[in-house]
């Protein structure tokens, strides 16, 4: 279990392995697992620290590991992190019935035929722990033979274990052996959680992620949340489950302190709140602001002859800065104008591949012209979600809205808007 940072003095220099085994010198630590919206705390990661025999200093994990794979002690070594987790875990104040206990598995040892040895199961019934209450972290990248895996996580998922894939988002996940292991749990890893706030491309990812663990009954657990702008975007998101030094860093099991833990849940939880009321106060502020200027465009637009709508929209662009492109469908989904850019539009990217849709361009398969046009709902106006505009590369929604001209003939004003503007 190598993962984790050191908290006492470490001795990274020399040390004998063996004998760290033979005498069983690790020490386990324990990392808590966080529900944000039931304000709980639902389990631990446990993670390892070896103890130097020469002066019982901190070993840290990657040396311990990195020692074991020079030594081919990685079977012995796993299994002892293992056995002084479960040990330390089953004696926690108040118990570990109610907690699940997340451990790492160095599933290299897979490739060494242990998938099928049953020594996991058997740690545990002896501990008199429940399989239930444990996950077992793995980080598949490390397995060569994944039939190997896959028998793995079949037996161990058959006795009661839950499967969590770990460190998905680094740069070696291989998204899809999701289907092949069909995981409980994603851990997401610190690449993708550090400053997510102010990085929308983390942001999209994780959605995608949050999007397919939804549909697939997989649970998510960001790791290495740090800071509260990362807690109250994550929260935002609509992730739950979090771990990392913004709670708690990874410590002994006699110096956990759950309160502290639970107290910083509450804190956060009354700053998201706030956050959430002005956000809402904003987002109103400015939909009723596009929405004004939409009625405006509209009003104007039925007074004005089909064959003056590009001269309307030239004026309208200069009149509106707030909007980045303006162009006008008929009813039968074909773009009737050019697109008119807006001076917030000078931005934008590779003009090769961004580039503004022509007059005449077919827009029928667009989610605004059928709901305008193709149903019975009686909307005169749809909002998209985000997504990336085609005309100018940059994040967008676009506003449309129903109009006819003084003939009563069917028209569809689109407003695109930079999402920055939202």
């Amino acid at each position: 279990m190598p993962k984790g940072s050191l908290m006492n003095k470490t001795n990274p220099g020399s040390f004998d392995l063996q004998e760290v085994i033979e005498s069983e010198l690790i020490e386990a630590h324990f990392q808590p697992l966080v529900s944000l919206k039931r304000k709980q705390i639902v389990g631990y990661e446990g993670l390892s620290r070896g103890l130097n025999p020469s002066d019982q200093s901190l070993i840290p994990p990657s040396a311990l590991f990195m020692e074991a794979n020079v030594q081919g002690l990685q079977l012995e070594l796993d299994r002892l992190c293992r056995k002084k987790a479960m040990e330390a875990f089953r004696n926690l104040p108040g118990g570990s019935a109610d907690f699940i206990l997340s451990l790492n598995l160095d599933a290299s040892v897979m490739d060494q035929g242990a998938a099928g040895s049953g020594h996991l199961r058997n740690q545990v019934m002896e501990m008199g722990l429940n399989p239930r209450n444990i996950a077992i972290e793995i980080i598949e990248s490390n397995v060569e033979d994944m039939k190997e895996l896959q028998k793995f996580v079949q037996t161990y998922r058959g006795y009661g274990f839950l499967i969590a894939l770990d460190d998905v988002g680094a740069g070696h996940s291989n998204l899809n052996r999701i289907p092949l292991i069909k995981p409980d749990i994603l851990k997401i890893d610190r690449y993708l959680i550090q400053d997510i706030q102010d990085d929308f491309y983390k942001q999209e990812v994780l959605k995608s992620l949050l999007s397919m663990a939804r549909f697939l009954g997989t649970l998510i657990i960001a790791e290495g949340v740090e800071t509260e702008e990362e807690s109250m975007t994550l929260l935002d998101m609509g992730v739950d489950m979090v771990q990392g030094y913004f709670f708690a860093k990874p410590l002994p099991p006699e110096k956990l302190d759950n309160a502290a833990v639970l107290d910083k849940v509450e804190r956060l939880g009354t700053a998201f709140k706030q956050k959430l009321i002005r956000k809402i106060d904003r987002k109103r502020f400015s939909m009723d602001k596009y929405y004004s200027m939409i009625l405006e465009m509209q009003i104007d637009l039925e007074k004005t002859p089909p064959d003056q709508f590009d001269a309307q929209l030239a004026g309208m662009i200069a009149k509106f800065p707030q909007a980045e492109g303006l162009y006008i469908l008929d009813e039968n989904g074909l773009q009737m104008t050019e697109t008119v850019l807006g001076a917030c539009s000078k931005n934008r990217r590779n003009p090769v591949m961004f580039h503004p849709a022509a007059k005449g361009s077919d827009h029928t398969l667009k989610d605004y012209y059928y709901f305008l046009m193709e149903t019975d709902l009686g909307k005169g106006s749809f909002v998209t979600k985000p997504y990336l505009s085609m005309a100018t590369g940059n994040v967008c929604v676009t506003l449309s809205a129903l109009f006819k001209d003084a003939d009563q003939k069917k028209y569809i004003l689109c407003i695109d808007i930079n999402t920055e503007g939202l």
